[in-house]
């Protein structure tokens, strides 16, 4: 689903206009793959593998639902939504602000209550906590890829956060929304949510400071920006790592 989706947003941006740069002069962690813009893959070349990926989803929830229990295909229905609707017409999430909520809600409690549920056969209100996390850091990845993108999807039409708070307003929400990744875990670990362990989150501070202070200086500059979508990349991977392994050892 995460391979069909992504490759489904790339494929309607580029369709929409979006997403067309050189791969030369471009971020290498927005503006979509590429792959379309070069020519080396055609979009219906694309669709089809994208078909091919959401029947191997489909079926794979099916299973699970006869081996878990019907609930778990009801989760997975709110996620096989999200991913659709985020660029496909008439809803077009991504392209009316609501497309980092979406990706917040489906990257964080949705898919850790589905994955949960199939192992435990329960969802508790403690899952869903915890799963806000890797919502938050999907949430931040998002706006701070965004920005590079901004003329591209301004021209477009493409009215994301980043189109209506401008650049600078958008690198504002990105660098709160870091410190709002940390603060959250911390009230988790105070209320008991998550396992002590989850502390080695923090480890990712240090690069959560060099991702701010490179996004308030260089949010004008496409290129210059990529330090600070390279380390959201690694803050994303570090902070839900060491939440899963908090978890696992406890």
């Amino acid at each position: 689903m995460q391979i069909g989706l992504t490759m489904f947003n790339d494929t309607l941006d580029f369709q929409y206009g979006t997403d067309k740069c050189n791969l030369d002069a471009k971020n290498p962690f927005s503006g979509g793959s590429g792959v379309l813009a070069s020519g080396c893959v055609q979009p219906k070349q694309a669709m089809s593998v994208i078909i091919g990926l959401y029947v191997v989803a489909l079926l794979c929830g099916i299973y699970f639902a006869f081996a878990t229990g019907i609930e778990s295909l009801y989760i997975a229905g709110i996620g096989a939504f999200i991913s659709l609707a985020y660029s496909a017409k008439p809803f077009r999430l991504a392209y009316r602000g609501l497309g980092e909520l979406a990706m917040l809600i489906g990257y964080g409690p949705v898919l850790t209550a589905w994955a949960y549920y199939v192992y435990a056969g329960t969802v508790t209100t403690d899952i869903i906590l915890a799963g806000i996390i890797p919502g938050l850091c999907m949430w931040t990845m998002i706006l701070i890829n965004e920005i590079p993108d901004y003329a591209e999807d301004k021209a477009a039409g493409k009215k994301n956060l980043t189109y209506r708070l401008t650049p600078k307003g958008s690198k504002n929400l990105f660098i709160t929304s870091l410190g709002a990744i940390y603060l959250y875990i911390a009230v988790l670990l105070v209320a008991g949510v998550l396992p002590p362990l989850a502390s080695l989150a923090f480890l990712g501070v240090p690069l959560a400071v060099t991702a701010a202070q490179t996004a308030n200086r260089e949010y004008a500059n496409p290129l210059k920006i990529a330090k600070a979508n390279k380390y959201m990349v690694l803050i994303y991977s570090l902070t839900n790592v060491a939440v899963a392994v908090a978890f696992l050892a406890s």
